[in-house]
């Protein structure tokens, strides 16, 4: 297709009518993607994270990534490398958004389980947002990441949380209608929980963030959303555990990473 000129307002809304969109990316001062309102204001604390962090030069990787919203922002703070994945690859991203900014980001339809380090490598910032929450096997997730992050790398991590007192470190899992959200989403850790287990696989929490701050702090017992930025620091890892854990007496973690 023919990319409209960014000041052709007519061609691009034209354009636009072509695909759905979830994210709301502004085109220029005037026209934005016709994303999905209501999770717009889930995107703050992310971009607040992005923005205290340096993509000069850095290899990026950015899981989940729909319509491309925060690979487009890594790639406007200086990433040399974006790399997006989804396992519903955004068609409106691929035909029109990357060529409309002349964006070099690489889109792939490709799920979290499918990447390794062997075929990927690693990377220097991973962008792990409003997915962890709807993967049945987290942990196993958790350790793709982490294997994928380079040591001093920085993940930053957003889901949802299961708000409560956080005397233990707890994992929610609710299937069918008892889920907060819709049925694909059954893996909700509460803030201990995640700040634990991102510790047990390397992944130190550095900041974390919230849409509001009565989010932060609420115990109702409800879902909230918590953005996490982590440093992977190989000393937190326990390698001998995590043989452990694995089942598989021989696995050399150190070797991996």
């Amino acid at each position: 297709m023919n990319i409209p000129n960014q000041n052709d307002d007519p061609a691009i809304l034209q354009a636009l009518e072509k695909y759905k969109f979830y994210h709301i990316i502004p085109l220029n001062e005037r026209l934005s993607t016709p994303g999905v309102p209501g999770f717009a204001k889930l995107h703050s604390p992310v971009l607040r994270q992005m923005g205290k962090m340096d993509f000069q030069q850095k290899r990026v990787l950015d899981i989940g990534c729909r319509d491309g919203l925060f690979s487009l922002q890594a790639e406007r703070q200086g990433a040399k490398e974006v790399v997006g994945i989804d396992s519903c690859l955004s068609i409106g991203a691929v035909e029109f958004l990357i060529p409309f900014f002349k964006s070099k980001i690489q889109m792939k339809e490709k799920g979290l389980f499918d990447l390794n380090l062997d075929s990927d490598g690693q990377f220097d910032i991973i962008l792990f947002l409003g997915v962890l929450y709807h993967l049945r096997y987290p942990f196993n997730a958790l350790k793709i990441v982490s294997d994928l992050l380079a040591p001093g790398g920085i993940l930053i991590l957003e889901t949802g949380i299961f708000a409560d007192s956080d005397r233990h470190a707890l994992l929610h899992c609710p299937i069918g209608t008892e889920s907060p959200y819709e049925p694909s989403s059954v893996t909700f850790f509460n803030r201990k929980g995640m700040v634990d287990s991102l510790a047990s696989f390397g992944l130190k929490v550095l900041e974390t963030d919230y849409i509001t701050e009565q989010d932060r702090h609420s115990s109702d017992e409800k879902v909230v959303r918590g953005t996490f930025r982590c440093q992977k620091n190989l000393d937190l890892y326990d390698s001998q555990l995590h043989r452990y854990w694995t089942g598989n007496p021989h696995q050399n973690w150190r070797k991996t990473t």
